[in-house]
């Protein structure tokens, strides 16, 4: 009981932030709603955005930034000296690696010497810590969103708590760079409606199936099938976009 508590507890802490980030009007207050639900575990700055074609010119680089709340003479720097195309955090969102921490990437790729560069010179900033969460449209177009301080501390239920908010954030900043807001139609049957009700409340597929009496390979279809209506290739993002046109509550 106690468990269950401490997770309902969680979970409306993370709904509750996600109801700022709805109301909010403008990309900055977005990034303000982000920033008090992350400074809990450290991350002071962030930056999210669609990655940009190679050779990209700094300015086509900056447009495709969605919310920006970086240092600005580290922006400054990053962009006119190209290094977002040396940067091992952009090859990671680009590859569609999993959500990973900074002190991570030597794990999982090769770092040059410039990435490493980087990386240093990104702590002069007091970006020494960062999580990087790669998102992906249907399109195949790479999304980043990034938080970092000097000290970022976030256990497995921060990261994916964050990972849910980041998600639904995008999808608010995109309405409001396009000076739209839920003009999207987007229809999910009864069913599909349960499964994806029962997979915001935190439930895996196999606990999905056992609820709602059907098999494993149904629910993966709904999901399937939710995930291409609503337009992203993650049940998480599939969640968050639901929250943010109002098909679940």
């Amino acid at each position: 009981m106690k468990e269950t508590a401490i997770w309902r507890r969680r979970l409306d802490d993370t709904l509750e932030s996600v109801g700022r980030i709805r109301g909010s009007s403008t990309q900055q207050e977005i990034c303000q709603h982000l920033l008090c639900y992350a400074g809990r575990f450290g991350a002071t700055n962030l930056l999210a955005g669609s990655i940009p074609p190679p050779r990209a010119l700094k300015r086509e680089q900056v447009s495709h930034v969605l919310l920006n709340a970086w240092p600005e003479q580290w922006s400054e720097r990053y962009f006119s000296n190209g290094y977002l195309y040396r940067d091992p955090t952009i090859q990671l969102v680009n590859r569609g690696n999993a959500p990973f921490l900074w002190s991570e990437i030597n794990q999982v790729c090769r770092v040059c010497r410039v990435g490493r560069r980087v990386m240093e010179e990104a702590t002069e900033f007091k970006l020494r810590k960062g999580l990087t969460i790669p998102f992906a449209t249907l399109e195949g177009q790479a999304v980043g969103f990034s938080i970092a301080g000097e000290k970022l501390e976030p256990n497995s239920h921060d990261r994916l708590a964050f990972q849910f908010i980041a998600a639904y954030a995008l999808g608010c900043a995109a309405v409001l760079a396009d000076g739209k807001r839920n003009t999207r139609p987007a229809r999910l049957s009864p069913r599909q409606h349960d499964v994806l009700r029962w997979a915001s409340e935190g439930l895996t597929v196999d606990e999905i199936a056992d609820h709602l009496h059907i098999s494993r390979n149904t629910v993966d279809t709904h999901l399937r099938l939710v995930r291409e209506r609503l337009g992203v290739t993650s049940t998480i993002h599939a969640v968050a976009e639901a929250f943010r046109l109002g098909l679940i509550a």
